[in-house]
């Protein structure tokens, strides 16, 4: 007698992450001045100001794809700007992969506001509903998909300011 056991086939595929609010432009990371996007980038002089607001001067938070925030979230790595955590956030994207955990749909544009806003929510959400998860490394996460949220708020403003000199304001 043989034992057949039909196992379901082992798959890392996840669609894209479903943004509830794809129109959302405005939240509690949302910044409106200079002097803000600066400090929360922890930018200290003009010319750091100035070559991140040329790099993100072409994209649109609001309408991005995963390829593009991969090349952000580098950028912000690679200076110091962010923290691995972070970083992660920018790399996932849409979080689409397939079965075999490749990213897929890199092209595909969406709502970087709206999507790494909702996302912290749904883990806020998740730690409250289990508390039990909230580890030092799982709150670790939590703090990069912050930082990531106040990356991507500062961003948009230097990508939407129309001043082409964002200087900080210096205290005597």
């Amino acid at each position: 007698m043989a034992l057949v056991l039909n196992e379901a086939p082992l798959t890392k595929a996840t669609q894209a992450y479903v943004i509830k609010n794809p129109n959302q432009v405005t939240n509690g990371f949302t910044i409106n001045d200079d002097y803000m996007a600066a400090e929360t980038l922890k930018l200290r002089d003009q010319e750091q100001i100035a070559e991140l607001k040329n790099y993100v001067k072409n994209f649109d938070m609001t309408s991005i794809n995963t390829q593009d925030l991969k090349k952000i979230g580098r950028a912000l790595y690679e200076n110091d700007i962010i923290n691995i955590h972070a970083y992660r956030m920018f790399i996932e994207g849409n979080l689409a992969f397939d079965e075999k955990g490749k990213q897929t749909a890199t092209h595909v544009e969406f709502n970087a506001i709206a999507l790494f806003s909702e996302r912290l929510q749904d883990y806020n959400d998740f730690l409250k509903k289990h508390p039990e998860n909230a580890t030092k490394e799982n709150l670790e996460w939590r703090q990069g998909m912050i930082a990531a949220n106040h990356a991507v708020g500062a961003l948009s403003y230097f990508a939407n300011s129309v001043r082409s000199d964002l200087s900080i304001h210096e205290k005597a």
